[in-house]
């Protein structure tokens, strides 16, 4: 419990006992970084049954949920987005992109990345189904560990690497299994929860019994998806910046979680559930 005390106090605002950092404290409670995820899913999920209740209209309830989320993560990945934008697509040599990426003004490639991922979120948010809410932040942190596990860490020092995010087959393997848990576990028992909810069943629009199937391999494919945009992303930090940093960690937090919130939104309608 200390170790994930730990991990949610630096990787959310939420309320947590203080825990004393130290480096190797730090390596332990990284693996847990999908936890975190499934925490700030959980939270989402409650507001938007709370908004659906209230009768909020779509595109307002998608602005709230998009505050929330940023509010509950404090806007960390976003600054990584921005920064990773700013330096990947400067057109500089590897030396310069790392050294614009330390600057913390916000360069034209940061704001348009910012600006983009907040559209998607906002649209996602207003259309996802209550399944892919719970998940995509889980999806989005385990992603950040493909991503470390993939690549050297391109500086020689960071909080990333400080923090022993330096990947390893240990790191893949907790990702794919978290990601395949959640979808196998959460999803389902999420369903049974408003099968017998009576009136939240008929307000959400779930169902129980042999969607289960239908709703698992939407989670499995969007999961999927947000793999191959993680594996593709690693591979581009590994070519232009000799390899992955604290900044390219939120941005493939940031990328990987909007492909599985838009293919699970898209796949939830064409499978029959």
């Amino acid at each position: 419990m200390k170790l994930f005390f730990l991990v949610i106090g630096f990787f959310t605002r939420l309320p947590v006992p203080k825990i004393e950092y130290s480096d190797e404290s730090y390596r332990r409670a990284v693996k847990l970084i999908p936890l975190v995820g499934l925490v700030i899913g959980g939270i989402l999920v409650l507001a938007q049954i709370l908004l659906i209740v209230l009768n909020v209209p779509g595109l307002i309830g998608g602005a709230i949920l998009l505050s929330l989320y940023i509010f509950l993560t404090g806007g960390l990945h976003f600054d990584g987005l921005a920064d990773t934008c700013d330096g990947v697509f400067s057109g500089r040599n590897r030396e310069q992109a790392l050294e614009i990426m330390k600057d913390s003004r916000l360069g034209v490639f940061g704001m348009l990345g910012i600006f983009v991922t907040g559209l998607f979120y906002f649209v996602l948010l207003s259309e996802a189904p209550l399944a892919g809410l719970l998940i995509f932040p889980l999806v989005g942190r385990a992603c950040c560990l493909i991503s470390a596990s993939l690549a050297p860490y391109a500086r020689e020092e960071g909080m990333g690497k400080a923090t022993g995010l330096t990947g390893g087959a240990v790191s893949a393997a907790v990702a794919v299994i978290s990601m395949t848990l959640a979808s196998f576990l959460a999803i389902p028992l999420l369903l049974l929860v408003f099968k017998f909810g009576g009136e939240f069943a008929r307000l959400t629009g779930m169902c129980a019994g042999s969607g289960f199937v239908s709703w698992v391999i939407c989670s499995l494919i969007a999961a999927g998806a947000a793999v191959i945009v993680t594996v593709a992303m690693t591979a581009n930090f590994k070519k232009r910046l000799g390899g992955v940093t604290g900044d390219t960690y939120g941005a493939v937090v940031e990328a990987s979680s909007i492909t599985y919130l838009l293919v699970f939104t898209i796949v939830f309608k064409v499978i029959p559930i």
